[in-house]
């Protein structure tokens, strides 16, 4: 079967995002893309490190480039950006039930105290996501108390998505993006 890296990069991320980076074996991916295991390393040539490191990328680009358009629409206002992303999100952790969590959020709590090479691009994740948060109620509220609501939001939706998944109700994000229009 003939495939490309985009291919790979989006059935690997669908496997490892709902059995874990450390669960998922190059048999798992394999068999998710259709591909021999030796296959991977002509694409990656680090393994299921660097395989990991490009998915995060990926998501980090898709997810903050998201917050970031938002947040510098001009045409909405607070309150509109803020629905959007809570429409967004709903969208994105419960179209298939209560999901398999975030990805950055689970890749971070599987490899704590590792020092692999994706971590600074998790960090850099919620380190942007604070930020294109904070950029969001500043059109409210002054910089050092956007920056604090931000931290609290993002806190607050990642704990929500984790208890939604534990509890397996959609309710918990919902409720979380309802008080993160503050």
């Amino acid at each position: 079967m003939k495939t490309n890296k985009e291919e790979v990069l989006q059935k690997a991320l669908a496997v490892i995002w709902e059995q874990g980076y450390h669960d998922t074996s190059f048999q798992d991916l394999s068999d998710a893309c259709g591909i021999n295991k030796s296959h991977f390393f002509h694409y990656f040539k680090g393994g299921k490190e660097d395989l990991m490191t490009e998915i995060l990328q990926l998501t980090h680009e898709v997810y903050i480039g998201m917050l970031k358009r938002l947040a510098e629409t001009k045409e909405l206002n607070t309150d509109e950006k803020l629905q959007k992303i809570k429409e967004k999100l709903i969208k994105m952790y419960t179209a298939k039930g209560p999901g398999n969590g975030c990805l950055m959020a689970n890749t971070s709590l599987e490899t704590t105290g590792k020092n692999y090479k994706f971590t600074p691009i998790v960090q850099a994740f919620f380190r942007d996501f604070i930020h294109y948060m904070a950029v969001i109620y500043q059109e409210r509220h002054p910089v050092e108390h956007a920056q604090s609501l931000a931290e609290e939001v993002v806190q607050e939706i990642e704990g929500a998505i984790m208890l939604m998944r534990v509890f397996h109700d959609t309710s918990y994000l919902e409720r979380a993006l309802t008080r993160a229009n503050r």
